[in-house]
Formats: structure tokens, sequence, C-alpha cells
């Protein structure tokens, strides 16, 4: 008899989630988390992601800051192997606008990375960039959302079958006529910390954390604040 490829049965199980989520899920939050190594996919080859996590906020303007807790959110992604060196990911995220006075729906955020060092190297380093664009609620109202960010990224291996990711990421946001103005803008920066537990080959669990900075403007109003994000995902290689 056949054994059966139970990381690859999964890896379509997640992408099949991951499609169902494109159609009908919505969020409340957004993720500044990756769920990635500095490890990139090798060329023709994908694998998937799906998990949850949630948010905690406390943003503001002149000490007024608001608290806003996200226990759940789900997450889901993708990510192809281009050629050596690089792959593409593709993953369901939100804008991250961390105020209480809207909450954005489902957007999409599409990365390239890029592996700095040997993957032979005892630490590894990559570099990234992605785009990412949503709709938000708006008393009844839509506003449309963008976000550019980039990401650093370095990851060693702590034992055979796991590994420890240290990440950096900063992200941009501009939101269009939300709550009546024009003036939406947030910036976001921070650093997470994640591992990569192997199950069995081609699957993993992979935990993460981070604490990030927000600093903008929202309906001209400067606003600041901080974010702590959590979370953990399965991984696992579709082909």
């Amino acid at each position: 008899m056949k054994k059966k490829n139970w990381a690859k049965f999964i890896g379509v199980a997640l992408g099949l989630c991951l499609l169902e989520m494109t159609l009908v899920d919505r969020a409340s939050a957004f993720w500044l988390l990756g769920f990635s190594t500095a490890d990139t996919q090798a060329p023709g080859t994908a694998s998937f992601i799906g998990g949850t996590g949630g948010q905690l906020t406390s943003v503001g303007s002149g000490g007024g800051d608001s608290t806003n807790f996200t226990p759940y959110l789900a997450h889901a992604g993708i990510r192809f192997g281009l050629w050596d060196g690089f792959d593409l990911g593709y993953r369901l995220c939100t804008v991250a606008l961390p105020y209480n006075s809207g909450g954005p729906s489902l957007g999409g955020e599409v990365d390239i990375k890029y592996r700095l060092s040997s993957a032979k190297e005892s630490w590894r380093f990559a570099i990234g960039g992605g785009f990412a664009d949503s709709f938000l609620d708006d008393m009844n109202a839509t506003a449309a959302a963008w976000s550019p960010g980039v990401f650093f990224i370095a990851t060693t291996a702590l034992t055979d079958k796991v590994d420890l990711s240290l990440e950096s990421r900063y992200v941009y946001t501009w939101v269009d006529k939300f709550n009546g103005s024009g003036n939406n803008t947030l910036n976001a920066f921070g650093e997470s910390l994640g591992l990569k537990i192997g199950l069995i080959p081609g699957l993993s669990v992979r935990p993460e954390a981070g604490l990030f900075r927000f600093v903008g403007t929202l309906a001209g109003q400067e606003m600041d604040g901080w974010g702590f994000q959590y979370g953990v995902v399965l991984a696992a290689q579709a082909w």
C-alpha cells in the first residue's frame, strides 16, 4: 500500500481554507507578524499556512489612548519558490489601522523575499517587501486602504527540529476619506520572535509574537501608541 504524504494532504486542506476565507471571511484587526523564516521555498515548490492569533493595541492622542483587544483573528497564506533564494508569498490580512472608530475588512498582501546568505549558514538572513490593500467599514460607508511594507528576518537552528527567527518590519498605511477626512496615515514598525517546530517532514507549527509602535494621523489628528500581536499557524509543504 502506498504511504500517504500527510504534509501534502494538510497543505491542500490549508489551501482550500485559504480559498474559503478569500470568499467569505471578515476580520477586525491586522497582521504585522510574518510567520516566516529567512529560508525560501525551493524553485517550483509551494507551501500553505493557516492558523489564528490575536492583537492588543493602545493608540490615541494627547494621552487619551484607546485600548482594543481582538482575541481571535484567522490567518492563511501561500508561498511559491521562484528561483534559488527568491520566493513569492500571498496571504490574507487586513491593513494596519488599530483604531476603534472603524474595523478593516479582509484584504490581501503580496510580498517577495530574498535570502541574503547561504541556506547552509548557521545564521540565515533575508529581506523582503510587499503591498497590501483592503476596504474599511466607516459608519456604513467603505474606504479604500493600501499598505506597502518591508521586513528583515534572521533565522538560526536551535535543534534539528526547531528554528528561531527574529523579524523587523515596517508598514506604511494610507486610508482614503476615513471618518470623513482624507488625512489618514499610519506608520507601524517593530520586532517579532517566532519558532518553526518540525512535526513530520514537510509539516511544522509556527508560534510567533511581536511588539509594534504606531505613529500616524486620523482625520488630521496625530495618533500614537503600541500594539502586541501573537499567533500560531500550521505550515505544510503542498508540492
